[in-house]
């Protein structure tokens, strides 16, 4: 008798888990079903690496998630049709809520996007906080930003992607490198040493001229001394009688007087 309670005990309890089970399967499935109603996918591709990006990862529009990454691939294992040099571009499917777009339906979604593509929106990797994880960002870009072709033919709208700053400030950096490279630097040093050499010698040349004239230049300064001295004293002789440059020679006795 207590042997067989026991047994109905068991049943129950394992009937009960396995209903609850069901029952949040079901709601789960229902709930998936209600959000991929209101789900748009769409793609995006980078040739860059999208370290920190993952299945999952949030996607904003202008700072408001709008949806999130739904799968990361490579260019080669989606399409068969590319080029060689496309093949190892990063590949990247997103879903966006059309609720929180803005629009109700499928064919308003993709109208719309066309034409904010139009109007240049493009997407870029950036960094989410200090976590070390990435987020896909959509927005317009302040610069002009030129499109490259692309080889294969996507299967969903494609949005264009943007250079994201880290890529932005490495192209920059690499830009400078390239031109340091490209300098003539062996060139550039021998005409700084030819330089110098000739400031060199024009300071010698100008202190061996000072030198040759230094007699010259003496016996200016001297006479120069002298006609100061000179001045000094003709300047006194009329402070102490003015009269005297008016009597620059003697006066002839007048007529009557002789």
């Amino acid at each position: 008798m207590a042997g067989s309670n026991k047994a109905n005990y068991a049943r129950i309890g394992f009937f009960v888990v396995l209903t609850a089970t069901l029952a949040v399967g079901v709601l789960m499935f229902l709930g998936g079903i209600g959000s991929r109603q209101h789900e748009f996918l769409c793609e995006t591709y980078f040739t860059y690496p999208v370290s920190g990006l993952e299945v999952g990862s949030a996607v904003n529009f202008r700072g408001v998630k709008v949806g999130s990454v739904k799968r990361i691939s490579f260019i080669a294992s989606e399409y068969a049709n590319h080029s060689e040099a496309d093949a190892q571009n990063i590949w990247v499917q997103i879903a966006l809520d059309t609720r929180l777009m803005g629009v109700g339906s499928e064919d308003s979604i993709y109208v719309t996007l066309e034409r904010m593509i139009a109007k240049g929106l493009h997407v870029k990797v950036s960094a989410s906080g200090v976590t070390g994880l990435s987020k896909l960002e959509v927005d317009y870009p302040r610069g002009k930003i030129e499109d490259k072709p692309i080889s294969w033919q996507p299967r969903t709208l494609c949005v264009p992607p943007a250079p994201s700053i880290l890529q932005s400030a490495s192209d920059s950096a690499q830009q400078i490198l390239d031109q340091i490279n490209h300098m003539d630097l062996l060139n550039f040093w021998t005409n700084a040493i030819g330089c110098i050499s000739s400031a060199n010698d024009l300071l010698a040349n100008s202190a061996s001229l000072v030198g040759a004239q230094q007699g010259a230049i003496g016996e200016i300064i001297s006479n120069l001394r002298d006609a100061s001295v000179n001045l000094r004293d003709f300047s006194q002789q009329i402070r102490d009688n003015p009269g005297s440059i008016l009597r620059n020679r003697e006066q002839e006795p007048l007529p009557e007087t002789k």
